[in-house]
């Protein structure tokens, strides 16, 4: 069976067996194969076939401990992997590509060798749907990446008369099927071919039970149905179902002849890209129906605002683009913007509640910008997203700098990859001081990036990249064991100081926190009120009904709660009664106006007041001067944070020694 090595990178080939052992030799020799080629393995098993692999493996003069332990070999167990990328009975893209695909995406353009057997394992529990759906996103993934993927199938998964279009599906989806207990690509592939062929043909009879004078007057039928559904079709190619916008191809093909006209309309035209905030929350909460409704409501009132002068279209999910031609200069621009941000500023009545609706908006300008549409919708996302960074019901035009940070973000998404293993990432802890007495009562833990490439940099630099990149998580749980061990230490060592810890959206809202945090807890010995969890009001705002779920299960763990960023523009008053928490911290820019600007001192007041009646703790973050600390400290303020007290700033040891 030394013909495995003749499969070639974006082969994706259906291996069926009867018997076990065959498929245990036959995997053995396909891996073998590509670990003489270099490639790195990945292999989906459950444990009693990964053991016999491994066992022939190492018969074979594979030492699979030296693989794993250089990244050449990755091993998982099939059960535990579809648990991962499952919800619903269902697999889901984004979990299939953090879990599965990531680490080949790592890899650039290393080549990899991958067998798995997640897909027969649903056709052993009779989820044939799921099956076909995770079949397709494999098939996917090799003709995206350069990836070599065997999958087995027992024949006996396919018996019964109706697993029989399973199996049609499940076949289309491969480069190649290889008969049961053959394993040879020397078999000419005509004949693999044929066989698929004859494999239809019986299909097609074993069905094919009308009679003729049936068939003929079904004719008739159908023939009037296709006129229908070629009318019907013609419409859906244009439009989106939803909001009844036209669709991407459309606005595309659009913009190209608008931009293709030197003398017309192109001239000069501009690109909005459009996020519609909230969709997911209220999928979440009110149901998708709603949601539904939401995304239609705010796409008519785009449309009423812009008038007969825009083209509007729905690019998916909940970003739209509006495209303006013939438009004046920048200043024409945004005033249409800034009219587009008040129009949908509008609570929207969704099943009793009103909703807040708001957008952000990115620009491109043609000719400035870009002189393709595939680079006026590139720049316009750009702008987009980082309008969407500055918070919502924020526009920014598409700059030079935006293609440069993106280069950036994904040298920084590379090289992150690396931090921890590396040894890069150390803690620094901040001191919380009590606003009356002056006195440290807690200690915030800040992770710090000692980059061999881009140098120190603190974690507003790096933490959203590490979000898109699926490591938030990881980095997380390596802050949050370190700072509860050392706590611990302290309190031994008689200073008794509460730890305060930031959790980034990822992993609020990945569904491990809990087990994760009580685990730490458990694991270090550190009480539970002696740790603060920081979170961001965004992040909360995201799934409002499921946050509230999920910080309810954080304070039965003894853990205090702080909301972050609190007055960023998230809407969280409507929450605070449902959100366990027991302090805000207020936004920075806030803290930074403080002294000269009358707005911003109104704020901070009104929210004090709030906060005390509710209870609340306030702290204040990004404390620069004495002069802002002493105004804050006469607003009524509890504690100061910041860096006029970076002096007492500590940074962790490894002996877990308390800071002085």
């Amino acid at each position: 069976m030394q013909v495995a090595t003749q499969f070639e990178s974006h082969d994706h080939v259906v291996q069926f067996y009867e018997d076990e052992t065959f498929l245990a030799d036959v995997v053995a020799d396909y891996l073998r194969a590509g670990a003489d080629a270099g490639e790195r393995l990945l292999v989906l098993l459950t444990p009693a076939h990964l053991a016999a692999v491994l066992q022939r493996l190492e018969a074979g003069g594979l030492d699979t401990g030296a693989a794993m332990a250089s990244g050449q070999l990755e091993t998982h167990d099939a059960d535990l992997m579809l648990e991962a990328i499952m919800r619903a009975g269902m697999p889901v893209e984004a979990l299939f590509e953090r879990h599965i695909l990531a680490g080949i995406e790592a890899a650039g353009a290393a080549p990899t060798r991958a067998f798995g057997e997640l897909v027969d394992l649903l056709c052993a529990r009779g989820n044939a749907a799921a099956a076909v759906q995770l079949e397709a996103l494999w098939h996917a993934a090799c003709h995206r990446l350069p990836l070599t993927l065997l999958c087995g199938y027992a024949l006996q998964h396919f018996d019964r008369p109706e697993d029989q279009s399973a199996f049609d599906a499940i076949c289309d989806h491969h480069s190649h099927v290889l008969p049961a207990e053959r394993y040879s690509r020397l078999e000419s592939r005509q004949q693999l071919r044929e066989i698929s062929r004859l494999q239809q043909q019986v299909q097609a009879l074993h069905h094919e039970r009308a009679s003729r004078r049936q068939a003929e007057q079904n004719l008739a039928a159908v023939q009037r149905l296709c006129g229908e559904m070629l009318m019907e079709l013609a419409d859906h190619a244009l439009h989106d179902g939803v909001t009844g916008l036209t669709n991407r191809g459309h606005a595309q093909q659009r913009l190209a002849e608008l931009i293709a006209d030197p003398h017309g309309q192109g001239s000069r035209v501009a690109v909005l890209h459009i996020d519609i905030d909230q969709l997911k929350a209220i999928n979440e909460s009110l149901g998708l129906e709603m949601g539904d409704y939401y995304l239609h409501e705010t796409a008519q009132r785009i449309k009423r605002c812009l008038g007969g002068h825009g083209i509007v279209s729905r690019l998916g999910s909940d970003e739209m683009m509006a495209i303006l031609p013939g438009i004046g200069p920048l200043d024409e621009v945004l005033k249409v913007v800034e009219r587009l941000l008040d129009w949908t500023g509008n609570p929207v009545e969704l099943d009793g509640h009103k909703v807040v609706a708001s957008c952000c908006i990115g620009i491109s300008l043609f000719p400035e910008h870009g002189r393709t549409v595939n680079e006026l919708m590139r720049h316009a996302n750009r702008a987009r997203r980082h309008a969407q960074r500055l918070g919502r019901r924020r526009y920014h035009v598409f700059t030079a700098e935006l293609r440069d940070d993106d280069f950036d973000r994904l040298a920084l998404r590379s090289e992150l990859r690396e931090a921890l293993p590396l040894g890069e990432l150390e803690l620094y802890y901040l001191p919380t001081l009590c606003a009356r007495s002056g006195q440290v009562v807690a200690i915030s833990a800040q992770p710090r990036w000692q980059s061999s490439r881009f140098g120190t940099m603190e974690s507003a630099r790096w933490m959203s990249v590490a979000e898109e990149a699926g490591q938030a998580a990881i980095i997380g749980q390596w802050v949050l064991a370190r700072a509860c061990r050392h706590a611990k230490a302290w309190i031994e060592a008689g200073i008794d100081l509460r730890v305060a810890v930031q959790v980034s959206t990822a992993e609020l809202l990945d569904g491990e926190i809990i087990d994760r945090v009580g685990e730490i807890l458990d694991h270090s010995g550190l009480p539970g009120e002696m740790l603060e969890l920081e979170l961001s009001e965004s992040g909360l705002m995201r799934a409002p009904q499921r946050a509230a779920a999920m910080l309810e299960r954080l304070k039965a763990l003894g853990v205090r709660l702080t909301v972050d960023e609190f007055g960023s523009g998230h809407s969280i008053l409507g929450h605070l009664n449902r959100f366990p928490i027991d302090t805000i911290k207020l936004h920075k820019p806030f803290i930074a106006g403080c002294l000269d600007t009358p707005h911003h001192q109104a704020i901070i007041g009104s929210m004090i007041g709030m906060a005390h009646q509710l209870g609340l703790q306030v702290i204040a973050g990004g404390v620069a001067t004495r002069e802002q600390a002493d105004y804050l400290r006469q607003q009524g303020c509890d504690l100061l944070r910041g860096p006029l007290w970076s002096r007492m700033e500590y940074r962790d040891a490894p002996d877990d020694q308390a800071p002085e």
